[in-house]
């Protein structure tokens, strides 16, 4: 009877875990790009030598997209990836399946044209803000990488897994880019040109002038090798002088520094070169004579379909690439878009689809069309779609460009609507906008907080956070800050006041991290950084800390649409907190996964018509790869990992739909939205 009954057992378990399974596997397969398109820095471009409609793009927040019919769509991809700063793509000429990826975080290894990566070294990496351009560099034996702070290394290609074995001289310079000429290895690098000559680097700086030592780019060419250096621009080298000549951009404007450099496979006089993206405005030069006289090219065109951007032109150089076999064609990355021409650089036109490169932090549906979106990202600001995200318009008249932080519509009037904003290098004030026309314009009634020096805490910026409106009063308004606690306004905006008594931590931040009861006039709640979660019940006017354990980091809160009595917070070290009588006690909640110092669950979300059904998010503060989504179908008692095969970016946001069958959007620190379909009603 035993051995039957644990049959039993095993047989019951076992149909639960593959039904769990099968949960998961069905989340898996329903991850949707949800828009916008374009929307950050694109750093570098890799072509398929062998089939050049395959087209790789990396991003300084996002990772790597790849395309397959030459660069019209894009899709994101990068299994594994754990690094999501990328500052170069190299393809193994010899084998096209094979390429690496130099991150931030280390190097990587694909044998599948991107699908999966394994990591080969952590401690070769380039974290600069500034990446270089050519730093994997493959020649006949030997696989080069270049480096921000260890020099340059170098790989076998008949084990690219094996550790990469350093070159000894460089270590102490940045490589901005490396290059082969006349069978001898170049690197262009923060203190000078040098060239190996057996197993030592030599200076090669003869004819440059006094003072210019940051090469910032370097190439080659048939029977041609240039580099540019920061200030001085364009040099070419001379082979019968043994010295670098200077090749000056004679047009005005001209471009207070330097970055990036092009030279033709097969004619060594057309030559592009763009200015430094730090410094503005941004130009790109063409010459045909190998620097002797020079074009700006000016034609930019955007795609018609593309949703508008705060910049609609070419801005901030990162990299340029010719496409093999048709030397005409050409691709640039900048810091906003990636562009193509056929015409050998005179006539740029907009790639976007797929490319969603942005910083999402807050998306919030329309009460009564929940096909219209309001979508708050970094540095575009506020998009609305009106078709659940496949197209976006941008709504920013009247506001101050920069990051929009935070949108909330009032419930009795939906076109009336407050966008919470951090502009770029603007402080002393909460930025806080007003619409009366569905986003149409915006009326400024912010107000002005102290410019007295905040505490010095690395995770203190004072920068607002959260917006919440009073579900009893339209006029009642109240903005949540990182540094400067909770103000309140009871007129609509025209006064505000600091409401911070018992407020001893006032650093909120994350997705609902200052959220007002929506059945008890008067009750808020603040989740804060290093202080847990407070509440007051009288309108902000005092705070009393509601749970326990000292300096706890606490973030994005949520309350149960079907028992408001039950609120979950996401908390540091992959833990969630769960109250269920109004945040009176607390329990802690444990995420299947190994708890990490570094790791934190940052976004939480009732599902609106799931009882039950909670979605968690997490994030990293090291801006690594995090442990993904969690869901949980018993209010919160119990999670389990989501399988995703996108790379796992710290999650901003999530915002569960209104309808069946059962649908989320999650918002990424870097790539896009996503719509993830979570299946029909059990």
């Amino acid at each position: 009877m035993g051995r039957h009954l644990n049959l039993i057992i095993s047989a019951v378990v076992l149909s639960m875990l593959l039904a769990i399974s099968a949960g998961a596997e069905n989340l898996r397969l329903s991850w949707h790009p949800s828009g916008y398109g374009g929307g950050g820095r694109f750093t570098n471009i890799a072509i398929d030598p062998s089939n050049p409609k395959t087209v790789y793009v990396g991003s300084d927040v996002a990772g790597i997209y790849r395309s397959r019919d030459g660069g019209n769509h894009f899709e994101l991809i990068g299994k594994g990836l754990e690094g999501f700063g990328v500052a170069d793509i190299a393809i193994n000429p010899a084998a096209p399946h094979q390429i690496v990826a130099l991150t931030d975080d280390g190097l990587y290894y694909s044998i599948n044209q991107g699908d999966g990566w394994i990591r080969i070294s952590g401690e070769i990496r380039y974290p600069s803000r500034f990446f270089g351009s050519r730093l994997l560099l493959f020649t006949r034996n030997s696989l080069w990488i270049g480096t921000d702070t260890k020099g340059v290394f170098k790989i076998p290609l008949n084990n690219l897994k094996v550790p990469p074995q350093p070159v000894q001289g460089l270590e102490r310079f940045k490589v901005n880019g490396l290059t082969v000429y006349e069978g001898y290895l170049y690197a262009g690098t923060s203190r000078g040109v040098y060239r190996m000559e057996g197993q030592a680097w030599k200076p090669q700086h003869q004819g440059l002038l006094q003072g210019s030592v940051e090469i910032t780019d370097i190439a080659s060419s048939r029977n041609s090798l240039y580099l540019v250096e920061k200030q001085g621009g364009l040099f070419r080298w001379n082979a019968t002088t043994l010295a670098w000549e200077s090749r000056p951009v004679s047009l005005e404007p001209k471009a207070k520094s330097y970055r990036a450099l092009l030279v033709h496979p097969n004619n060594p006089d057309l030559v592009f070169i763009g200015s430094h993206p730090e410094n503005w405005p941004h130009l790109l030069y063409k010459t045909r004579d190998g620097g002797t006289t020079w074009k700006s090219v000016l034609s930019f065109q955007v795609d018609p379909e593309a949703p508008p951007n705060w910049t609609n032109t070419f801005s901030g150089l990162e990299e340029m690439a010719f496409v093999p076999g048709t030397p005409q064609s050409l691709f640039l990355a900048d810091w906003w878009n990636l562009w193509q021409t056929a015409d050998h650089g005179d006539h740029w036109y907009q790639k976007h689809h797929g490319l969603q490169n942005t910083v999402i932090n807050d998306l919030k549906m329309h009460p009564r069309n929940p096909k219209t979106l309001y979508l708050c990202a970094a540095d575009n600001g506020l998009m609305i779609s009106d078709d659940s995200g496949k197209k976006w318009r941008r709504a920013m008249n009247g506001v101050a460009d920069g990051h929009a932080q935070e949108i909330e519509i009032f419930p009795s009037d939906p076109s009336r609507l407050v966008l919470l904003m951090n502009p770029w290098g603007k402080k002393g004030r909460i930025h806080l906008y007003e619409s009366r026309n569905a986003g149409a314009t915006w009326k400024d009634i912010g107000f002005p907080v102290p410019l007295e020096t905040l505490p010095k805490r690395g995770y203190v910026d004072g920068l607002a956070t959260n917006v919440e409106l009073d579900p009893l009063s339209d006029d009642t308004i109240y903005v949540g800050t990182n540094g400067h606690g909770v103000y309140k306004t009871v007129n609509a905006g025209k006064n505000w006041a600091p409401m911070n008594q018992g407020l001893t931590t006032p650093y909120i931040k994350g997705p609902g991290a200052l959220l007002v009861h929506p059945r008890l006039p008067g009750v808020l709640f603040a989740s804060t950084q290093a202080g847990g979660i407070y509440k007051s019940t009288n309108g902000a006017s005092s705070w009393q800390r509601v749970t326990t354990g000292g300096e706890r980091f606490t973030f994005g809160m949520a309350i149960d649409p079907s028992t408001p009595s039950r609120i979950v917070a996401g908390c540091a070290g992959n833990t969630i907190l769960i109250s269920n009588n109004d945040g009176k006690s607390w329990q802690e909640i444990h995420l299947p996964v190994t708890a990490s110092p570094q790791m934190a669950v940052y976004s939480v979300a009732f599902h609106l018509r799931r009882p039950g059904l909670v979605l968690a998010g997490t994030t990293r503060y090291d801006v690594r790869a995090t442990e993904g989504l969690f869901i949980s179908t018993d209010s919160a008692k119990t999670f389990r990992q989501v399988p995703m095969d996108l790379p796992k970016v710290n999650m901003t946001v999530i915002t569960s739909t209104a309808d069946e069958p059962a649908a989320a959007y999650i918002g990424f620190n870097g790539t896009g939205l996503f719509r993830i379909e979570l299946g029909e009603k059990p």
